[in-house]
């Protein structure tokens, strides 16, 4: 950002001093520009603390994602350990069903 702004002042300067006009005028114009562009532009305590600010809010915001990352890491294993148990039941009663088939036919056809 600052080799950006760096660069339009430097277009800038060049595009007044190709200008036509006398020396002292364009001299003139050209300190009255650089002085409104220093106001425009912040101090480098403010960049500073700008940039600050941002490294904060990303570091929020990276440990905020890790700690969602790691809740639901926990949510997914629990709900698989979960599945498994019903899946385990499930067969379970489905053997024991069919055997109680398998005995209620076995009981039918020998009477």
């Amino acid at each position: 950002m600052s080799n950006f702004l760096k660069g339009l002042l430097f277009g800038v300067g060049i595009g007044l001093l190709i200008a036509p006009m006398r020396g002292e005028e364009m001299r003139n114009l050209l300190n009255e520009r650089i002085s409104e562009l220093r106001g425009y532009l912040p101090e480098n305590d403010q960049l500073d603390t700008y940039r600050q600010q941002v490294t904060g809010r990303v570091s929020q915001t990276a440990s905020n994602l890790k700690d969602y990352a790691s809740q639901a890491a926990t949510t997914v294993k629990s709900t698989a350990s979960n599945l498994s148990t019903i899946g385990q039941n499930a067969a379970a009663e489905v053997k024991s069903t069919g055997q109680d088939v398998a005995n209620s036919t076995k009981n039918a056809t020998n009477s």
